[in-house]
């Protein structure tokens, strides 16, 4: 008796839907995909509880007839491949032909579908692989696809599944990316009844990013402009001004022959470009098309096609390089801080309920002007940094002799001379004030007279409403409004307002990734948000005086690591008078 047994088609579709269909996006991308490849020039999305109770997936295609209708459901049936050899010169999306009958194996599946010679249409009902029946329907030309009841055969993969918001957002996102990547089709998706994307044709990837992502974010990108020709490879898309940057890698997105991928290859090139022009562990954002000759690449390493082999890693990587690098180097739109004046936007300075001096409200730019180590002193007496006693009471009669350099101060004491790191004991001292602010009522804050407008994509704006709450005990006072939009209303009294949006997209990337407990998540967030302003490009670090210089050891000392900066470098080292002497005799 053999152990080894032929698999039926059910079961078989069931495990290769496990490959294919990991959730309800994959149903939508596959469905797409197979739209696109029909030539369609309009597709419309419909979703019902985060695509758990509904996927619906209609288009202006070419159709199927009758036979291919129902030969589309079996196992390895596509119109795309012929021989092995069309592998190598693919361009089509979905060329396996796993995906329908896997979706159909694990729900309720209805096929409508016409073909350009048919005078009426198809409709085909499966449930769980089963074939319930076949007639005629009415409708216009193109196809229909509508699944119900998704993993209803297999309710174990169903427990797997997030929550209706956050599987919206993975299918929001999805249709926005297969939308840049095919600006000449029109998309249109609902979400339980809602139109949450409505985008007509557009000329180019350039106009698209327009109209589907950040209305803000297009000022911030630079067009990579080249005449379309037929030769390959061929880049288009567009990247981040010197200035724009994020903390992951998150708004890299990468299309290869129109198919969105990830490529180390490519995200490491794209980081590369931008070398010495972000700030270390930083990433730009970019939207980059790459055209290149299909036999060139491999797309047929991996069930869902998103991972991707480049035959000729080096020549890509060269061509990627000089590409970007030109746009950056010739471009001379480099990012500057908006020009906000005191007649269009201020910042109250001052706790939620109590002010330090008055109410009144100062320009952004005055703010600016004002010397940054005396409104940190301000803050800091009025917030009350708790009272450590004075760990060495000598420390009391530092003698501020000379500002040696931008970030060194020189002192004396009883027993020798000693050279302060000016940028890292206020680093500490910032560190530790926002570390011990525990209640949020004692969090200083600046006021806006006018509230920021912020547009974020779903998956980030799900992160940010579920956690609204502790971002909002950091300093920050935000409020959503309408759909994937938030208004800023104050923010913590150590970052500029030019810098808001980029910080609070680091704190979601942070947010995203942290699945602790509350209690801890809750620390764990606010070493975080501390650790966030003292680094280089959150950090005012303006040009100190003797005055501000005067007083520094002493909240030096009021911390408890007066030592160390936040991240262990030393802040202060001491010269002894015998040691001088012994240089000097």
């Amino acid at each position: 008796m053999t152990c080894i047994k032929i698999l039926n088609d059910k079961v078989a579709n069931q495990i290769a839907a496990g490959e294919v269909i990991e959730r309800p996006v994959a149903v939508i991308k596959e469905l797409i995909e197979n739209s696109i490849d029909a030539k369609s020039t309009r597709i419309r999305i419909q979703v019902t509880n985060g695509g758990k109770s509904l996927i619906d997936v209609t288009d202006n295609g070419i159709g199927m007839t009758e036979d291919d209708a129902l030969l589309c459901l079996e196992r390895h049936a596509t119109s795309k491949l012929k021989e092995s050899n069309d592998l190598n010169k693919i361009r089509s999306f979905g060329f396996r032909g796993e995906a329908l009958p896997s979706i159909a194996s694990i729900s309720k599946f209805t096929l409508q579908t016409r073909h350009a010679d048919s005078i009426s249409g198809t409709e085909v009902k499966v449930y769980a692989g089963k074939l319930l029946h076949k007639k005629v329907c009415g409708m216009p030309i193109g196809t229909r696809i509508r699944v119900e009841n998704l993993f209803a055969t297999v309710p174990a993969r169903r427990k797997f599944l997030k929550t209706n918001s956050t599987e919206s957002a993975h299918i929001h996102h999805a249709i926005k990316l297969t939308a840049l990547a095919h600006p000449q089709i029109a998309f249109e998706f609902f979400d339980s009844g809602k139109k949450i994307i409505h985008s007509p044709k557009c000329l180019n990837i350039n106009e698209r990013i327009t109209e589907l992502w950040n209305k803000n974010l297009t000022k911030d990108l630079l067009h990579i402009k080249e005449e379309k020709s037929s030769k390959t490879p061929f880049l288009s898309g567009s990247i981040s001004k010197v200035g724009i940057d994020r903390s992951t890698r998150k708004d890299i997105h990468l299309f290869v022959n129109r198919r969105p991928v990830d490529s180390r290859l490519i995200s490491l090139v794209i980081k590369d470009a931008y070398k010495g022009a972000i700030p270390k562990h930083r990433f730009p954002i970019a939207f980059l098309l790459l055209e290149i000759d299909p036999s060139e690449i491999d797309i047929n390493i991996h069930p869902t096609k998103k991972e991707i082999r480049f035959r000729n890693e080096s020549f890509i990587r060269q061509f990627i390089l000089e590409k970007i690098a030109n746009v950056i180097n010739c471009s001379k739109q480099i990012y500057t801080a908006p020009n906000i004046g005191e007649k269009n936007i201020g910042i109250s300075v001052g706790k939620h309920n109590n002010t330090i001096k008055s109410d009144k409200v100062i320009g952004y730019e005055s703010l600016k002007k004002r010397n940054s180590s005396n409104y940190i002193c301000i803050n800091e007496q009025k917030n009350n940094i708790p009272s450590n006693k004075i760990k060495n009471k000598t420390l009391i009669n530092w003698k501020f002799l000379h500002h040696l350099k931008r970030h060194t101060a020189l002192y004396e004491t009883n027993q020798g001379l000693i050279i302060l790191n000016i940028l890292k004991a206020k680093q500490r001292i910032r560190y530790e004030s926002i570390l011990q602010n525990k209640k949020p009522t004692e969090q200083i804050s600046q006021s806006l007279i006018i509230p920021q407008q912020l547009e974020f994509e779903p998956i980030p704006s799900d992160t940010l409403l579920k956690n609204l709450e502790l971002i909002n005990q950091s300093g920050f006072n935000i409020e959503s409004f309408g759909s994937n939009c938030f208004r800023v209303f104050s923010i913590p009294y150590w970052l500029e307002l030019n810098k808001t949006e980029s910080l609070i997209r680091d704190l979601i990337d942070q947010m995203s990734i942290s699945a602790s407990a509350p209690n801890l998540k809750h620390e764990i967030f606010k070493e975080y948000v501390a650790k966030c302003a003292i680094k280089d490009f959150y950090f005012d670090n303006t040009t100190d005086n003797s005055m501000t210089l005067k007083d520094l050891p002493e909240k030096l000392f009021s911390c408890k690591n007066p030592l160390t900066s936040p991240i262990g470098k030393k802040i202060f080292f001491e010269i002894s008078w015998s040691d001088i002497n012994k240089k000097i005799n």
